[in-house]
Order: structure tokens, then C-alpha cells, then sequence
């Protein structure tokens, strides 16, 4: 299966995500919108919210090669005010690569979620215990503890993203 990504204006995610439901086949076509766990503190109390991974992009998985799945959905594209463009490599080559789509996979649970992630500070080094970013600190590039959230660098698109995720830092030693 191959992944696409639609470049949407922002906030009407899950509204481009209902309109791909109606306008296309739901055995082809399988929209979802990647979110992450934020983690912030109101009046002393943890609270948990999900947010986009990616604000304004719209990911499909289907199993077309890449020149049907453009042609297939181009008249919803032109049609459809919300969507503004299909990203792509180049003319020919549209789905996300299967490195950036494994990357994302094993980061995500089965609802395309990243959960948050627990840890400790050991001197200058990241120690991740729990969650989906265990074994990955090389990836983590800045942390911000007041906030409970890491920086971690993607590849997304053929670009270099940094993306926020949920951390919990639970001592620094």
C-alpha cells in the first residue's frame, strides 16, 4: 500500500478527510490525518489532547499506482476548495517513500498516533524508556521539559520537518 499526501488549508483536516470518504471508494482509498499526544499542565493537573502530527496535510493509503491514484482524484482536487494541492516528488513519482512512510509507521500505533514518550536526562544524553520514541534519541534534537515535548526530526515529503512530540522527562540525573 502506498501512502499519498494532500496539502489542505489549514483547520479543515478532518473535513477533507470526510469529503475523500463521500467523493471516493473507501476499499481504495483510506484518508487519515496523523496526530500526536500533547501533553500540557492546566491549574496542576497532566492533561492529555491530540493535535495534528502534520497541520494542514491529509494523508491517503491506497493500493493505486501512482498515475491512476493523480487521475482519479484530480477532478475532486479542482473541485474541492479545501484541497490545494497533491504533494509529489516530481512528475511522475507521488506516494511518500517507503523510508519516510516506515518511519512514520513505527512511530504511530494502528490509529496513526503518536503516543507520548517517558525518559531521563543523563548528563549531555537523552534516555528513553517508554514509547515510541525508545531507541531513538538520535532523532530528538531539542527537548523542552516546562512544556513535556520533544523536537524530533522527520523526513517528510523529500524535506527535513522537526515535529514536536510528547516527552516526559521523569528525572535528570
Amino acid at each position: 500500500m502506498s501512502w499519498y499526501v494532500f496539502f489542505v488549508r489549514t483547520g479543515r483536516e478532518e473535513q477533507v478527510k470526510q469529503l475523500i470518504n463521500e467523493w471516493l471508494d473507501s476499499e481504495v482509498y483510506k484518508p487519515f490525518i496523523p496526530l500526536q499526544e500533547r501533553l500540557f499542565k492546566v491549574a496542576g493537573i497532566v492533561k492529555k489532547e491530540w493535535a495534528p502530527l502534520f497541520p494542514s496535510y491529509v494523508f491517503i493509503e491506497s493500493n493505486l499506482p501512482d498515475l491512476q491514484f493523480v487521475t482519479s482524484t484530480n477532478s475532486m482536487i479542482c473541485t474541492s476548495s479545501d484541497i490545494i494541492r497533491l504533494l509529489r516528488y516530481s512528475k511522475f513519482e507521488a506516494s511518500m517513500r517507503d523510508s519516510e512512510k516506515q518511519m512514520l509507521e513505527s512511530l504511530c500505533n494502528d490509529s496513526y498516533c503518536i503516543e507520548s514518550s517517558t525518559g531521563i536526562i543523563e548528563g549531555d544524553n537523552i534516555c528513553i524508556l517508554d514509547g515510541p520514541l525508545k531507541g531513538r534519541g538520535s532523532i530528538v534534537k531539542k527537548i523542552d521539559r516546562h512544556k513535556r515535548q520533544a523536537v524530533i526530526q522527520l523526513e517528510f515529503m523529500g524535506d527535513i520537518r522537526l515535529v514536536r512530540v510528547a516527552l516526559e522527562i521523569i528525572s535528570k540525573v
